[in-house]
């Protein structure tokens, strides 16, 4: 009997071992193969480019989240300013995620399915943005709240770290917490030594606060951002993008016949042209399902509900939050709590959770092949052409300062900044000028060259003679529409 077990024990660590394995080769594949765009740019240039912490803090003073990111890609950037670090690193914090969730009694086929889905795999994974960390402290805390639930400063110092991650991950610390203490008996409190959870409470709070200073941006660019939602507070496009949110990231399929092969941000289900009426039936079962599968484990269910009931009214009341990455964390909430509350699910729950775990498992395998297929971004396929046509003597200017961080990245230069005519990188989001100062700053800067190298994805809006352009090469095949470009000589 002690034979076998062992040897049940030894062949479990090894397929573990095998996935783990299988995870970070078709990672290193994946990131090899994915060219970065606008927002994983954005945050590693105001890393590469401050020059002490105080500078990163005040360079991230606007952008809306949390700096556990960003103080990571700084201290990768002091020793190179190659973003291919970035990504590894990136992969590598999965893997502890990966580690964690091999590690667990799950079955055999949900831990393939939970590391390869959708989120996990690929969006999370292959895509180096905060949201991989915050994918690692939800399924660490799972983790200790089943290995060991007493030990208040471990979990106070994982949430402190998650909070830390992301605005939403925030929220997902506020229902952990919620949970607990509406769910932990008081005996396991009154046992404790005072100072331990004195020490506690400190760390959670200074968690806490210090993610919400960080989040906060300064007033007056929070107005601004607040008024490019035009939709009012009633209006069904509000209440369809809140409702809908968490139907999205559970039940996340991507539009397999986007235009182009335009998947990222695409939804299958919006493409149905579906009534108002049953969207928000659909929504509203989506939220359902996970609370029916979840019902047997008080934690488990109140945790899921908690963060419903956190995140809806905070999303409500958010401006351009249309994305992919942020309906997730209505999966990973799912994810964990499936995790914990595993023994109570009855086989019902089961067989429903199998089907939401295989969808994503397709939609990741999917997406991944997309990436390995065509360019994420066309910013490495230009910034390689740069290098290859640009004379000694001519300047480059990017005329969408979106378009702006991706090729920096890859060139390691900056270029002519339409926010304020300087030389930039990263984008300054508080800043523009008009189309009449901006005309005249570029023409004039457009002068001291023979010729230049010019390169647009819109319109140029009269800034320039557009008889003295060239057009030299148009780059239209990536999976973000938005970065496509063209690239033109322009001569004196």
């Amino acid at each position: 009997m002690y034979l076998s077990k062992t040897f049940s024990n030894i062949y479990n660590d090894c397929k573990n071992i095998g996935l783990l394995a299988v995870f970070f080769v078709l990672s290193l594949i994946g990131i090899l193969h994915h060219e970065i765009w606008l927002d994983e740019a954005h945050h590693f240039l105001l890393a590469r480019d401050s020059n002490s912490l105080a500078d990163l803090i005040k360079a991230c003073r606007i952008e809306g989240h949390p700096l556990l990111w960003n103080f990571i890609l700084f201290f990768i950037t002091r020793f190179s300013a190659n973003v291919f670090y970035a990504q590894l690193i990136h992969i590598l914090i999965n893997c502890l995620t990966g580690y964690i969730i091999c590690k667990s009694s799950l079955r055999f086929w949900e831990k393939i399915f939970l590391l390869f889905g959708y989120f996990l795999f690929y969006e999370y994974n292959i895509i180096s943005r905060n949201y991989g960390i915050s994918a690692l402290f939800i399924f660490a805390l799972a983790h200790q709240y089943l290995t060991n639930k007493t030990d208040l400063v471990k979990l106070a110092l994982l949430i402190f770290l998650l909070a830390n991650t992301h605005l939403f991950s925030l929220l997902v610390s506020f229902a952990f917490v919620i949970s607990y203490l509406l769910t932990t008996k008081k005996e396991i409190f009154t046992a404790q030594n005072k100072k331990t959870i004195i020490a506690a409470i400190v760390i959670v709070l200074g968690g806490w606060l210090i993610s919400i200073c960080t989040i906060i941006p300064p007033v007056n660019y929070g107005n601004k951002f607040v008024a490019y939602d035009s939709s009012g507070y009633l209006s069904t496009e509000r209440i369809t993008k809140t409702l809908s949110v968490c139907f999205k990231g559970i039940f996340y399929i991507p539009d397999y016949n986007a235009p182009n092969h335009h998947i990222e941000n695409s939804f299958y289900f919006l493409t149905l042209n579906l009534k108002t009426t049953t969207i928000y039936l659909l929504s509203i079962l989506a939220m359902g399902i996970p609370i029916l599968i979840l019902k047997k484990d008080k934690f488990a269910c109140i945790f899921f509900c908690s963060f419903i009931l956190v995140f809806l009214p905070v999303y409500y009341f958010l401006p351009l939050v249309f994305g992919t990455r942020y309906y997730g964390f209505f999966y990973l909430v799912f994810a964990a709590c499936y995790w914990m509350a595993k023994p109570k699910i009855p086989k019902i729950g089961v067989a429903v959770s199998f089907v939401i775990f295989l969808l994503q498992f397709v939609n990741g395998i999917y997406a991944y092949c997309m990436d390995l297929y065509y360019p994420f971004s066309e910013s490495k396929n230009v910034s390689d052409y740069i290098r290859e046509v640009k004379k000694p003597t001519e300047n480059v200017f990017i005329l969408n300062r979106t378009l702006r961080p991706g090729i920096s990245t890859y060139s390691g230069q900056k270029y002519f900044g339409t926010e304020n005519g300087e030389p930039l990188s990263y984008c300054l989001w508080d800043t523009a000028m008009p189309d009449s100062v901006l005309k005249v700053k570029l023409n004039n800067a457009l002068t001291l060259n023979n010729s230049s190298l010019i390169i647009a994805n819109a319109p140029l809006n009269n800034l320039l003679d557009t008889n003295r352009l060239t057009k030299l090469q148009s780059f239209t095949n990536g999976i973000v529409n938005g970065e496509n470009m063209t690239v033109y000589r322009y001569k004196k």
